[in-house]
This record gives structure tokens, C-alpha cells and sequence, in this order.
């Protein structure tokens, strides 16, 4: 099982092997937006990754073009939808509509 922690929530969940962090999220009733219900079409369900960013599946084509449109976008952005469990443990920070928070 893989931990992954969700911020600003602080509330730690156990998660399986090829989940994606929105699937972990709706899972455990953590609300995290979804706009266009997970297709990587929208960047609602944008959050910065803490720790563990290299227990996720690479970014690949799709999800770097929807992220180039994201607000506040930085090095350690990624979709929710598209961000893949692959081993080990997950930092994660949900951003608010409103959330200016930086690094």
C-alpha cells in the first residue's frame, strides 16, 4: 500500500499501485476538482506534489500540454488525473480556486 497525504485537508490515505491521485482522492470522500470528469481536457484538477514526486508516473505529452495552460504553474505541477501511483509515498497539495499559495 502507498501513503499519500493531501493538503491543505492534512488527511493521510492508503492508495494502490496505479491509481491515479484523483482516483485516491474520490475514493476517500477528499473533495478535489474534476471539471471535466478526468479526461486531461481542462486543468481543474491541478496540485503541486511535496514530496514523492518520483513515486508518480512521468508527465507525458498530454498532460505537459494541459498543464502549459495551468495558473501558477511550477516545476513540481501536475494533473490529478493523469498523475499515476507507482510506488512509494505522496505529498500532495490540493490548490484552491482561490489559493495563491507558492513554493
Amino acid at each position: 500500500m502507498i501513503t499519500v497525504r493531501f493538503l491543505p485537508q492534512d488527511q493521510s490515505v492508503q492508495a494502490h499501485g496505479g491509481d491515479t491521485l484523483l482516483d485516491c482522492a474520490l475514493d476517500h470522500g477528499i473533495s478535489l476538482p474534476h471539471i471535466c470528469g478526468g479526461n486531461c481536457s481542462c486543468t481543474s484538477c491541478h496540485v503541486y506534489i511535496l514530496q514523492g514526486i518520483q513515486n508518480l508516473s512521468p508527465v507525458e505529452e498530454p498532460e505537459e500540454y494541459r498543464l502549459s495552460t495551468a495558473r501558477n504553474l511550477q516545476e513540481n505541477s501536475r494533473l490529478a488525473c493523469q498523475a499515476i501511483l507507482i510506488g512509494g509515498d505522496v505529498t500532495v497539495y490540493i490548490i484552491g480556486e482561490t489559493d495563491e499559495w507558492k513554493m
